[in-house]
């Protein structure tokens, strides 16, 4: 592949746009339609025929997903609500990490995802965010920061190497939200003072657990009260694996997990994929779980039966149900993307909503998958559904880009709020709401892969494409 600099070639949106038109035929009503039609279209998902495999997948998801309501403090309305969504309208969103609610590309997403729901009049919004990633994940950007008054705040006080080298999945001490001022210490504008008092005082156990309870409160306050949202992050995707491999009806038990054969040709295709026309969307980093050391995270590999870490830490596991429901359990490892996405949504056939990335690398999952399902003639029928499902992920994180700050927008928008926000970013045609698509433009790999559709090496109709 064409490894030439961004710079020999400026990527501009106009040629993002027509990319993905290219890619997905189906958007191609929509960028100058409202946006608000666009979130409508994602978030109209019916279910269609399922295998035994599929049903069973559906029927675990759906109890796990009340076991997390029910953690959270959710009645038992409130669950069976949940529990009808994604039953009747099978999606998700999956695009922003663990971040505060008020960060930019997390509060942009969720308005978005709230046009959509509010096309459905649903009451009931279910959400994936990732919670492997650090506190810091490029300068002052992460789930550790948020953006006010043009200042970058300090949200659990926390020194740089406490920041650096832990997932905010990490239960290593007690996390609270401090809130600091890292450009003015001595300074605290107006707008930090008022989120300061909306904030949970109590101290925490990890930053994950801090950070979900504050956007429980926040969402209540300040965005959709009437609508009930269930975040979901790594450790209760982890709990949902142990079910699965704890029923040995469960795909996961019966297929995946029964030998390495199956693991062993996801992992082949992957590993093909990433050295042709797609090199670079999905790698091996991991084989279906991380490691997880006093909430450092560090690759495993699957070698003669066992999932095993580098000589730093000395981590050699059966790749079998008991001992990878123990380690689940206790925390020393936690579900890779690929399997957080194989059983959250390709298996039980939930459509998922992601970013720039996701766009690309979710398909290729499913090729994947699927790929080695039809060389080791395994579940067919499992296949076939895989095979029938229409849009089964699409791009539907950071769709709306604004410049604005979003706690001190919310504030200024007064009694009308969020519904005025709403109207006002949902008028806009899909085009004139995400911006100039910065994480589009500025991504080496979507250089890469218009390249490779100029030159025939993909198309939209061949090879993993065909399975998307």
């Amino acid at each position: 592949m064409n490894t030439a600099p961004l710079g020999q070639h400026r990527f501009t949106k106009a040629e993002v746009m027509a990319l993905i038109l290219d890619l997905f035929p189906w958007v191609r009503d929509f960028p100058t339609a409202p946006v608000r039609d666009y979130a409508a279209t994602l978030f109209a998902a019916s279910p269609g025929p399922a295998c035994s495999a599929r049903q069973h997948a559906k029927s675990l998801l759906v109890s796990w997903i009340a076991s997390c309501a029910s953690r959270r403090g959710y009645n038992q309305r409130q669950i069976e609500r949940f529990q009808a969504e994604i039953i009747d309208n099978p999606v998700m969103q999956t695009g922003p990490h663990l971040h505060l609610l008020f960060e930019p590309d997390a509060f942009y997403t969720h308005l978005f995802s709230l046009m959509g729901l509010q096309a459905r009049n649903s009451r009931s919004y279910i959400s994936y965010a990732c919670s492997t990633v650090k506190f810091v994940e490029r300068g002052r950007k992460g789930p550790g920061w948020l953006t006010l008054d043009g200042q970058s705040i300090n949200l659990f006080g926390l020194t740089r190497s406490r920041m650096i080298p832990y997932s905010v999945l990490a239960e290593n001490g007690g996390y609270r939200f401090h809130l600091k001022n890292a450009d003015r210490p001595e300074h605290a504008p107006a707008s930090l003072t008022r989120l300061a008092q909306e904030m949970p005082a109590a101290e925490f156990s990890s930053a994950a657990d801090a950070i979900q309870q504050a956007n429980v409160s926040l969402w209540q306050r300040f965005l959709k009260p009437e609508v009930d949202l269930l975040q979901l992050d790594d450790r209760d995707v982890a709990d949902m694996v142990v079910m699965h491999l704890a029923d040995p009806q469960s795909w996961l038990s019966s297929a995946l997990f029964a030998d390495t054969e199956l693991p062993l040709a996801i992992l082949c295709a992957i590993d093909r994929l990433d050295s042709g026309p797609w090199r670079g969307w999905l790698r091996n980093a991991t084989h279906f779980f991380w490691g997880c050391e006093e909430g450092r995270i560090f690759p495993l590999h699957l070698a003669g039966g066992f999932l095993c870490s580098d000589q730093k830490h000395a981590v050699r596991l059966p790749f079998a149900a008991p001992a990878l429901s123990e380690a689940l359990i206790g925390r020393s490892i936690v579900p890779s993307l690929l399997l957080v996405f194989i059983v959250i949504a390709i298996l039980p056939g939930v459509r998922v909503l992601g970013g720039s990335r996701h766009a690309v690398y979710y398909p290729l999952m499913r090729y994947a998958l699927c790929n080695a399902l039809a060389k080791t003639g395994g579940d067919r029928a499992l296949l076939g559904n895989l095979l029938r499902d229409e849009r089964s992920g699409a791009w539907g994180h950071r769709v709306i880009s604004a410049p604005f700050e979003p706690f001190s927008l919310l504030h200024n928008a007064g009694p009308s709020g969020l519904s005025s926000l709403i109207t006002c970013f949902g008028s806009m045609t899909l085009e004139e709401a995400c911006g100039g698509m910065a994480s589009f433009t500025e991504d080496p790999l979507w250089a890469e892969l218009a390249r490779a559709f100029r030159s025939g090496d993909v198309t939209e109709t061949g090879g993993p494409w065909a399975f998307s």
